[in-house]
């Protein structure tokens, strides 16, 4: 396939991707784009499978919150339970001062250091900071009838919102919403007003799919492309991660005629910018013991912004897997190498100690400050010709580590 018909390709791909806009797991979008990859695959030559995962969707209504008479704007956070109420309440900005704070029959306020960065979900096994537990353990033994988490920004964990939700999880059990500085400000300054809340939200239990296409190869162990394919509930996601899912069906047509030494496996993982993380769990669960069959993992989370270069970094890899990295991201106009991260589907695999390449965008950090994870988001964001280049790099890695003994 010829670099021009690869991009018009990727083209089709990306905007057929987000036009299944709110990708979240359980959803009928996120089916939908699930079902567009298995076909693309099928399409390709590739051998298909579709792995169910249990996962937990989140429809929500409006909400209203006021302090005395005086409305305030909030958000309903992401997986929380309904509510009615009206009370007095009280304020944290601490661990301390949740600690020693009465809330029984109370809305719990919380601010300040508490308020930081969003708190990890409390059966998240990847990452959990000891405070975070804290926090989550002691709102979970004082159970206030609701809490209202005061937040500003945080790009390196919630991306481009802001206000963010600082509690995301569908095993937490109490009502939780979230407001800005500004509104926070107005029932900080009112302690001896009552808050009005009232909000709809609903739990649904459903399914999602990881799907993966394979290419054997003449020996059993594989090489493993994989992206996320879910974006939050506000995005179309085409930085983040269309443009990553793109690429493995680019990968696929570039395979069509592939008769190398290792089998190559495409994964469309489901659910890595949600909570339960579904997709990784369950793929993990499906490969215990069987991890060291895996020669390399190469996973693309960001990849494809426009006017910015492709990063990559590397875990576990020996001399000769960075040396094939070298010759296949040689190009320093095109490519730059860069420090560790974690914070995406190959964290899974580089902590089992398999050899892994993570990709992104070089201008991460104002992607992330600026559109991830909101409606702005969108195809035009990201440059075709930038993938296609990506995708002809990664088909050469191939051939490379195919010569490797």
């Amino acid at each position: 396939m010829i670099y021009n018909d690869l991009q018009e390709q990727l083209l089709r791909d990306l905007s057929e991707l987000c036009a299944a806009a709110h990708r979240h797991p359980g959803s009928q979008n996120n089916r939908r784009a699930t079902d567009y990859v298995r076909r693309r695959l099928a399409g390709a030559g590739c051998e298909v499978q579709t792995t169910p995962l249990d996962c937990l969707d989140w429809e929500y209504g409006e909400i209203v919150l006021r302090v005395g008479n005086e409305p305030l704007a909030a958000f309903i956070g992401p997986y929380s339970e309904s509510c009615q109420i009206r009370s007095r309440f009280q304020t944290a900005a601490s661990l301390g001062e949740l600690a020693a704070v009465e809330v029984s029959d109370q809305i719990l306020v919380l601010y300040g250091d508490l308020c930081q960065e969003q708190l990890a979900a409390k059966n998240f096994v990847f990452y959990n900071p000891l405070l975070h537990q804290q926090i989550i353990a002691l709102l979970e033994q004082k159970h206030p009838w609701a809490v209202i988490a005061i937040t500003g920004c945080n790009p390196a964990t919630t991306g481009a919102l802001c206000p963010f939700p600082l509690i995301e999880d569908g095993d937490f059990h109490i009502p939780s919403a979230y407001v800005s500085e500004r509104e926070g400000a107005i029932i900080l300054a009112h302690p001896e007003e009552e808050l009005y809340l009232s909000m709809e939200s609903r739990r649904i239990p459903s399914r999602a799919y990881n799907v993966s296409g394979s290419r054997r190869g003449r020996c059993p162990e594989r090489l493993v492309f994989c992206a996320h394919i879910d974006s939050k509930k506000s995005t179309p996601g085409a930085v983040d991660n269309a443009g990553g899912v793109c690429l493995l069906l680019a990968l696929a047509d570039l395979l069509q005629s592939y008769t190398g030494k290792y089998t190559i496996e495409l994964l469309a993982i489901n659910g890595e910018d949600y909570y339960a993380y579904p997709g990784g769990m369950r793929y993990l669960a499906d490969h215990a013991g069987q991890m060291e069959q895996i020669r390399l993992v190469v996973n693309s989370d960001g990849v494809g912004a426009r006017g910015s270069r492709t990063t990559y970094c590397s875990f576990n890899a020996g001399e000769q897997i960075s040396s094939v990295l070298e010759s296949a991201f040689h190009d320093e106009n095109r490519y730059l190498l860069t420090e560790p991260w974690y914070q995406s589907d190959h964290a899974m695999f580089a902590l089992q100690g398999v050899p892994a390449v993570a990709l992104t965008t070089e201008a991460f950090s104002q992607v992330w400050a600026t559109i991830a994870h909101t409606e702005k988001d969108t195809v035009d964001q990201v440059d075709t010709g930038i993938l296609a280049g990506v995708a002809l790099s990664l088909r050469e890695l191939i051939d490379t580590l195919s010569q490797t003994r």
